[in-house]
């Protein structure tokens, strides 16, 4: 892992923990765009791993209501935060093989929660990665290597893409500035 991507996710790592103490749930969803943003350019799995995650816990305490009945639901919200915390060290550290090991642990703690709330878990999970997917497709990279970095079918992807029309986006485009101005000024008359 180079030296900028580490700086990078120990960030973003560090504003996802605040983000989570303050039940930031916008917050955590910008955190996982940037993160996705970032993992376009060198296309590395960690980057896409915590913006999957960061995304996946947005969405979880997002419906915390309604998961908050679950019997293991708070032991399950304590646990990953304590993981995030123990990923960020072991990255200040240098302990890649750690970080590794602590992200791959991460899913795992699904098994101490009431088996209703971990199937609903694990489809929040498998969601993020195809709409994670989508959003790194949408920077460009194919939709082969998109698929192959997350785990995911191109057929799963094929079909989230073709719901939300991110192929027939059109490029941005700016128009004239003396256009803009009149319009502005045509809203005050």
């Amino acid at each position: 892992m180079e030296e900028q991507q580490r700086n990078n996710i120990i960030r973003i790592l560090t504003e996802t923990l605040k983000a989570l103490e303050e039940g930031n749930i916008k917050e955590l969803k910008d955190l996982s765009n940037q993160t996705i943003h970032d993992a376009t350019t060198v296309q590395d799995q960690y980057s896409i791993t915590i913006a999957v995650l960061i995304y996946s816990l947005s969405k979880i305490y997002e419906r915390e209501f309604n998961y908050n009945k679950f019997k293991g639901f708070k032991v399950y919200c304590y646990d990953c935060v304590r993981g995030l915390e123990v990923a960020k060290e072991k990255l200040e550290n240098n302990d890649i093989q750690g970080f590794e090991d602590t992200l791959s642990k991460y899913i795992k703690n699904l098994n101490k929660v009431h088996i209703k709330l971990q199937q609903s878990i694990q489809d929040v999970f498998e969601q993020a990665k195809i709409s994670k997917a989508s959003r790194i497709h949408e920077h460009g990279i194919s939709l082969g290597r998109t698929a192959e970095l997350l785990g995911i079918t191109r057929f799963d992807l094929m079909n989230y893409i073709g719901k939300t029309y991110i192929a027939d986006a059109k490029e941005a485009f700016t128009i004239d500035p003396e256009k803009r101005l009149k319009f502005a000024r045509s809203l005050f008359k």
